[in-house]
């Protein structure tokens, strides 16, 4: 028994591999068949199996390309079969032939259902005209929604004369009691026509239909499209309704009045921001702030023109919120409007707002139009303004680098003070060239405050050519008097290079500039530098019996180590030379902070050589105990007396281990002899 049973179930399985490879080959073969015949072969009485659906669609999309009259019975026959009704449609839908659509419009009269909604809207993408006639004969006997909605959505899709007729005559009806989606596919049907009718230029009757879907009971979103497309179809009929729409309570309304603001043509945009304009008082404040918010996204000049003087008009309006619009709105006309004239703050408070933007639409207006600035006077500047506007004028000319206004400013530089001085100033360091350094020279002679000509030299010559710039200043520090000569010698720093440490060098060696050049020597921070000022300051500490300058050069030699990238041998090596050369023994210790910042052990050997002075032992095994604390923390996993295998760790570990032993034999600190315990 049980083998028959086996025997009985190895013949099912046989069987039913033999049908998947039969249906695999079918498959295949339909894949790429162009044979017409065989196609129709496949789909005719074909199942709704799984494989069946497959090989349907299959064999349905070749038919689409290869099929002729011929096809049309046996894709008609799948039809009413929900599962083959798509596959069906798919190639009915592809084919020219007239034969097509009364086969479809026969259909359509017998089928219901899914099978039906889904051959109606094969007939609107089909879209012929004389479809028409039998979707309203269906529309007239079906109350179903779906049949409903699918015969607006054809109809929207044909978009003949007697279909527009039929979707303005539903919208008539009480669309309350309409099922939702059906009401939807209505109003989306009555867009579409519209929007066929924009395609083909004829915008006024695609404006009348966007007024049914915006006058009638249809969802919001699509009375707010029909509103939003009516206005921009009339364009420039649209200004009156416009301004009734922003004035209404509906705030979606008026945001969609506000978003076709941007979207007109040239000549209806003007004229509607003119409409704007004139009516702009009526707004309440919120609507007023976003009326000025559309106003900064006009794309056309011929609507900035018009809108820009109200907007001027507005720049110190006593609403926040409208000053702060205002503002950001010129920024964005800065550049479209090169003849507009520059606003002037009159009687109020210039705001940050206010202010960047009458400096962004002054710049964009130098660039553009750069001979109305070419010639520019102090009295151009200064003159009948006060020093807000005084202040503004300055920073344009920064900004948009208008060199020709370089001895103005040294004029405004020499007889002012203050904030006019200080903007003077940095006007200045903005648009001098390598010709023209003399006029920074100029504008800061009386200058006291060594942190701003330190700023205001530096602004101008980190962004000239380093060596060219280095040459230039080395020049005018040359030929200038002792006063000048000391604020020039911070720009060298600032400058960096050899030319510059050269000039400096060399005041190093004059009574009257050492002490700043040495100053100068102690903050000098270009990297690649980093050697040079060091053997500077050796030189300076080995050289000079003044005990100030002989410690200044070492401590500038010291901060070289400490705080410049160089290698370990380096630094140990300038360590030792400090060490040896200074004089003082405060100087001597400055080393231990050098090598507290070495977290590597050949460094607590090398601090522990220290320790043989008795006046340096303690602040060496102090330094030997922060390195290897610091070494330990960033190793907590390293375990100092276990062999590794890592033939440099382990090298470093006995180096750990001995410098802590030494530190706890040394030291007579109880805290640096616990902590050098604890960590070994």
């Amino acid at each position: 028994m049980r083998n028959k049973a086996f025997f009985a179930l190895l013949t099912c399985a046989f069987v039913a591999l033999a049908a998947s490879v039969a249906n695999a080959q079918s498959w295949q073969e339909l894949q790429t068949s162009t044979d017409e015949a065989a196609l129709i072969q496949a789909i005719t009485n074909i199942g709704d199996a799984p494989e069946d659906i497959h090989n349907g669609n299959v064999a349905c999309k070749r038919l689409a390309v290869y099929g002729t009259d011929a096809a049309i019975p046996a894709l008609v026959a799948l039809l009413p079969n929900e599962k083959q009704n798509f596959n069906a449609r798919f190639a009915l839908e592809a084919m020219p032939s007239e034969a097509v659509d009364a086969a479809l419009l026969k259909a359509a009269k017998e089928l219901k259902g899914a099978c039906l909604v889904g051959v109606i809207d094969t007939i609107g993408v089909r879209g012929k005209a004389d479809s028409f006639a039998t979707l309203k004969e269906i529309a007239d006997a079906n109350d179903d929604p779906a049949v409903q909605k699918a015969i607006y959505a054809a109809c929207g899709m044909i978009a003949s004369p007697e279909a527009e007729a039929f979707l303005v005559e539903e919208s008539k009806k009480d669309l309350g009691a309409m099922e939702y989606y059906a009401r939807k596919a209505l109003g989306d049907a009555i867009l579409d026509v519209a929007d066929n009718y924009e395609k083909t230029g004829q915008l006024d009757k695609a404006a009348a239909l966007d007024d049914v879907v915006a006058a009638a009971a249809f969802p919001k979103y699509e009375k707010e499209a029909g509103i939003y497309r009516s206005l921009i179809n009339k364009g420039a009929d649209s200004a009156a309704k416009v301004v009734e729409l922003l004035q209404g309570d509906d705030g979606p309304v008026s945001d969609v009045a506000l978003k076709s603001i941007r979207e007109f043509d040239a000549a209806a945009s003007a004229k509607v921001v003119a409409a704007l304009v004139e009516n702009f008082d009526k707004f309440d404040a919120v609507r007023k702030v976003r009326v000025v918010r559309a106003f900064e996204n006009l794309k056309a000049d011929d609507a900035k023109a018009v809108a820009f003087p109200k907007l001027t008009s507005l720049a110190n309006a006593d609403d926040v919120a409208l000053r702060a619009a205002v503002a950001k709105a010129l920024v964005s006309y800065a550049g479209s409007l090169e003849n507009a004239a520059f606003t002037r703050v009159d009687g109020k408070e210039c705001n940050d707002a206010l202010r960047n933007a009458k400096i962004a639409l002054g710049v964009a207006l130098a660039k553009a139009k750069p001979a109305l600035f070419e010639n520019m006077q102090a009295s151009a500047l200064l003159d009948d303004m006060d020093e807000t506007d005084a202040l503004i004028q300055l920073k344009i000319v920064e900004l948009a680098r208008i060199k020709s206004a370089g001895p103005a400013l040294v004029k405004i530089a020499n007889e002012r003070q203050g904030a006019l001085r200080d903007a003077a100033l940095s006007a200045l360091s903005e648009i001098v060239e390598l010709d023209d350094l003399q006029l920074l020279v100029d504008a800061l002679n009386g200058e006291t405050d060594d942190a701003k000509v330190d700023w205001i030299l530096r602004a101008a010559c980190t962004r000239l050519p380093r060596e060219e710039c280095a040459a230039k200043v080395a020049d005018l520090f040359a030929k200038s008097d002792l006063e000048q000569q000391l604020k020039i010698l911070p720009l060298l720093k600032q400058i960096g290079g050899k030319t510059a440490l050269d000039a400096v060098a060399a005041a190093c060696n004059k009574a009257d500039t050492i002490d700043k050049a040495t100053q100068i020597l102690g903050e000098w921070n270009t990297p690649e530098d980093a050697q040079a000022v060091a053997a500077i300051c050796l030189a300076i500490a080995q050289q000079s019996n003044d005990a100030k300058y002989h410690s200044r050069g070492i401590r500038g030699y010291v901060r070289v180590a400490r705080q410049f990238e160089l290698p370990l041998a380096t630094k140990i090596e300038m360590c030792k030379t400090a060490f040896n050369t200074a004089r003082r023994p405060e100087d001597k210790a400055l080393i231990f902070e050098v090598f507290k910042r070495l977290n590597v052990a050949e460094n607590v050997a090398a601090a522990l050589e220290y320790a043989q002075y008795p006046e340096y032992k303690e602040a060496a095994c102090e330094a030997a105990v922060v390195v290897a604390e610091k070494i330990r923390t960033s190793q907590p996993d390293w375990k100092w007396n276990e062999k590794s295998g890592d033939e440099a760790k382990d090298a470093s570990a006995k180096i750990l281990i001995d410098g802590m032993k030494k530190v706890v034999e040394t030291t007579d600190n109880a805290d640096l002899k616990a902590r050098a315990q604890k960590l070994l």
